[in-house]
This record gives C-alpha cells, sequence and structure tokens, in this order.
C-alpha cells in the first residue's frame, strides 16, 4: 500500500475538541493549502480526523457557476462558512454532525493510482461501518448531492460518505465527510442550493450512520474509520 499513499503517518484525532476550539473551515482549507506545499520526501504522512464547524465547500466547477455568488451568500445567511476546496465533485455542507477525513501525503508520483486509491479508502471507510452494523456499500445514488463513483450509502437508499481526492507534483490530498447524525441544517441548506444552482437532488437520499444504529456515537465511528484506514495507508 505504501505505493498508493506513501511513507509513515502520523494520526491527529480532533474529534473530541468542543464547539468552540474547532477550526474554522477558512482555517482548516489554509491548513491543508501549507500542508500540500511545505510536505517533503522524508515528512511523515497525515491522517486527521475532525468534526466541522458548518462549511460549505464549492468545488472548481461551482466556482464557475453563474449563480455561485448568489449560493454563497444564501450558504453565509444560514450560517454555512463558504470555502473553495480544490477537490473535485459538487458543493457539499456539512456541520458538527459529520465526520471529517483528511489525508495529505507527500509521494513521488502522486497522479499514479488515482483511480486505485480511490478504491481502497472508500472501502475501507465501508468496511468500517461494516464492522458498526452498517450496511455500507460503495457506489453512486441516483440524485445524490455532490454524486460520485465512490460515495459509500447504506442498504442503495441514503448516501453516507463522500470522498475526494486532488494532488500537485509532490503530494496528495484525499478526503471524506461521514454523515454521523441526521443534520436538518445541512439538508436544508444543500436542497436550497442545489436548487438555485439547478443540480439534480434527491433528499431521500440523504441521511447518517444514526438513522440505522441509533446507539452509535461520533467516537465510535472515528474509532471504526481509523482502525480501518490506518490498516491501508501505513506501508506494510
Amino acid at each position: 500500500m505504501s505505493g498508493l499513499f506513501g511513507r509513515r503517518f502520523r494520526i491527529i484525532d480532533d474529534t473530541a475538541l468542543p464547539p468552540g476550539e474547532r477550526p474554522h473551515p477558512a482555517e482548516y482549507a489554509a491548513w491543508i493549502e501549507g500542508q500540500l506545499a511545505s510536505l517533503g520526501p522524508e515528512d511523515d504522512s497525515i491522517l486527521r480526523l475532525r468534526r466541522p464547524r458548518p462549511t460549505a465547500a464549492f468545488s472548481p466547477q461551482d466556482a464557475t457557476h453563474a449563480a455561485h455568488h448568489e449560493v454563497s451568500a444564501l450558504a453565509l445567511a444560514r450560517g454555512f462558512a463558504p470555502i473553495a476546496r480544490g477537490t473535485g465533485g459538487r458543493l457539499t455542507m456539512f456541520d458538527g454532525h459529520a465526520l471529517g477525513l483528511t489525508i495529505l501525503a507527500p509521494h513521488p508520483a502522486p497522479r499514479l493510482h488515482i483511480m486505485e486509491r480511490y478504491r481502497v479508502l472508500s472501502g475501507a471507510i465501508a468496511a468500517a461501518l461494516v464492522s458498526l452494523g452498517i450496511d455500507a456499500r460503495v457506489g453512486e445514488l441516483p440524485g445524490e448531492y455532490c454524486p460520485g463513483q465512490f460515495s459509500i450509502n447504506a442498504g442503495g437508499r441514503i448516501k453516507l460518505v463522500g470522498v475526494a481526492q486532488r494532488m500537485n507534483n509532490r503530494c496528495l490530498q484525499m478526503g471524506a465527510v461521514i454523515a454521523v447524525s441526521r443534520s436538518e441544517a445541512a439538508l436544508a441548506a444543500i436542497a436550497e442550493a442545489y436548487g438555485v444552482m439547478g443540480l439534480p437532488f434527491d433528499p431521500a437520499t440523504c441521511g447518517a450512520v444514526r438513522d440505522m444504529r441509533p446507539d452509535l456515537s461520533v467516537e465510535d465511528v472515528a474509532a471504526a474509520v481509523i482502525t480501518s484506514v490506518s490498516a491501508v495507508v501505513r506501508p506494510a
């Protein structure tokens, strides 16, 4: 697996931070940019988990949409801080009901094995959810927000996780947002934004891990994800 994700990994688990100490979305995006610019061949790769503040993450494709400024203002009015993200896909919104995962890794040839990295990471997150009793499957659902081939759903009905990736000449970034509890605020914001942008969206595809297992906590999900993802990103 070292050919996919690089060398040694260090884990940063910020899931226990209280809401007031969680990084602002713009601050977190700047941290990612700084790591991508500075990580060298001898540096450890990073696996970081967090509970995000309310965030409206616009992809490069969203930034060119005619309604981009209008939708940014609507998101901000709902309390979701607009940020630009370098990864692909479409606009996604999330908050502290979710678990955010970021992988940053120096790599000598990051443009190799792009699809395999998607398969491995999505498979590892799905396996973590299966270990918690969720019928987790990898695949896109018709009408899901921020659609993607490597999204993870429950039972072929409800999207639980979105996965994204990008790279520069010497580093790669992978990210995932796992819906742990249902966020009605995020659902309403996504529905409004997608309506204004004219993007397909079926609210019935929106859900969360705790819709199936109400007894699970963010800590339960984080522990399972760390165990499963660490097993595939750490070199053998």
